[in-house]
This record gives C-alpha cells, structure tokens and sequence, in this order.
C-alpha cells in the first residue's frame, strides 16, 4: 500500500470548491490505486491571505516588467481559497474517518521567508512541502505562457539550473518545509546544462541542510524527458546521505491519484531504499517499499 503525499484538489485554471463530495472523490479514487493515504498540499498562491501578504513581490525583479506583470496576474487568476476554510474542511474529513493529511505546496519566495512563515504558523499541517517555481518573477514550468515561456530562450541553461540549485539551499536552509516537491523541476522541457551534477549535488546538500525528505513525484513522467523526479542519480546520492523518500502524484484531478506508484517504487529500489515516508502532525512515519516489478 502507498501514501501519495502531494495532491492538490484544483486543476490549474480552474477553481471547483473545495468541498468534503470533492474529497471523497479522491479518496475513492486512491483506493483504486491502492492508495491508503493521500495529503492534500494545495499551492500557496491559491489562497488570498498569501497574495495579500505577499502582493507585490514580483516587481522585486525589475529586469522585465513584462515578466513581472505575467507573474502578477497568474497570482491574481489563481486565488480561489481561504487558508482557514481549506483547513477547515481537510480537518473535517479527516474527523469523520477519511484517510487524508492537511498539507500545503509552499512557494520559496526569495527574501520573504519570514512572510512564509507568518503563513504557516496558525495551523496544525500534517506536511509542507517546499518547491521553487520563480526564479525571480520568472515562473520556470509554464509553457502556456508566451512571457514566461520565452525565458528559456533568453537565458543560459547552466545559469538557470545554477540559480535554481541556489533557491533550493535557501528554502532548505530556512527549515520551513519537511519536502522538498520535485526537486530538479528544471529539466520538466528537455532543457538540459552541460552538466547536472551540481543541480544533483544542491538538491541534496537543501535536504541535509533542512532535515527534508524528497519527494519522488511521478508527474515527471509527463514531462518530454520522460523520468520522474527525481533521476536516478539524485535518489541515489540522497539515499547514500541517509535522506528519506516520500511517494507523489501531484495530482490535480481524483484520476491521477497514485499514478505510476509501481514504476516509482521501481526506482527508489533501484537506488538502494527499501521504505518510503509519509508525514502526520510533521513527523515522519516510515512505509516498507511493497514489492514492485523491475524496470
């Protein structure tokens, strides 16, 4: 059996309300999949206390007010939420006996760490995850965005995956998430430096460094490289610096619940581990990897 520890209960461009019918889909769902256990981690610019707190961070990069202004609106097109209803209901079904964790997909913004943890502090989360999408006021995986899109272009490929390899150190380095979420989202469109190893190195250098587990996120799947996140040789230098795994879907509709979880237990066996974690109350709770069919 498996926990799928990164669900969101939107789709992007859309915002169905967060209800207890739309959870159980879920949960229906993962049952399916042979999920026991799934953690909802909606996205931080989901809620209006975010984008309150922090409106106006992506002018802290005056390099491109177009880039700037893009990042303003995808913020202002994807607030749906209020942080203590989003609570509210997760905590409700997890009292009536179904089997799902309150946790929240975490934005490292640059320079607003005590922003983020002033978010965080109300509430009693089962996990955080921790995942760099901006760097600067570029949003690195959106390809539906001609703007942001066409960063890609304009910069150096090394220079991105170094800048992003930095992002990480910080985020891990504040101690604010238990995850770090898809950890070398660079590679998601086949953009590739003349070497990985240094992104490879930070990604585990952040997790040491935040007492973190990676996530294995199987969405990696979907991408034109055709691998999960993380590669092989990331999961093999976490597994040899003693850093625990965690299994995810990301998710954003009740179907995907669980996708490839074989395929991904696969993997973590390939590297050398022999259990997986999830995360109740912030705390680590370990899962021996079922058997699973050799890649």
């Amino acid at each position: 059996m498996y926990v799928d520890s990164h669900v969101h209960l939107q789709p992007h461009g859309q915002q169905p309300p967060v209800t207890r019918e739309r959870i159980e889909l879920y949960v229906q769902a993962a049952q399916e999949r042979g999920v026991e256990r799934l953690a909802f981690t909606e996205h931080l610019f989901r809620f209006q206390e975010a984008f309150d707190a922090l409106y106006g961070w992506w002018d802290e990069d005056a390099t491109d007010p177009a880039l700037s202004a893009a990042t303003q609106q995808y913020w202002q097109d994807h607030v749906s939420l209020r942080v203590a209803d989003y609570v509210h209901v997760i905590e409700e079904a997890k009292s009536a006996g179904l089997p799902v964790l309150l946790g929240l997909e975490l934005d490292w913004l640059h320079g607003h760490e005590d922003d983020l943890r002033r978010f965080l502090d109300p509430y009693d989360w089962d996990i955080v995850l921790g995942s760099v999408h901006w760097i600067g006021s570029w949003e690195i995986d959106l390809k539906s965005d001609a703007v942001q899109y066409a960063q890609w272009d304009a910069r150096d490929v090394d220079s991105v995956h170094a800048d992003y390899g930095a992002l990480l150190r910080e985020l891990g380095a504040s101690g604010l998430c238990d995850v770090l979420a898809h950890p070398d989202l660079p590679k998601l469109f086949g953009h590739r430096p003349s070497s990985f190893t240094p992104l490879h190195e930070a990604i585990v250098e952040a997790a040491t460094a935040g007492s973190c587990a990676v996530e294995m996120n199987s969405n990696g799947y979907r991408t034109p490289l055709g691998e999960a996140y993380p590669a092989l040789p990331v999961l093999e230098r976490a597994n040899a610096a003693g850093l625990s795994i965690t299994f995810a879907s990301d998710a954003h509709r009740p179907e995907r619940v669980g996708e490839r979880f074989d395929d991904l237990a696969a993997l973590a066996a390939e590297a050398g581990y022999r259990e997986f974690v999830s995360y109740e109350q912030r705390t680590p709770a370990p899962h021996a990897l079922a058997a699973a069919p050799t890649r």
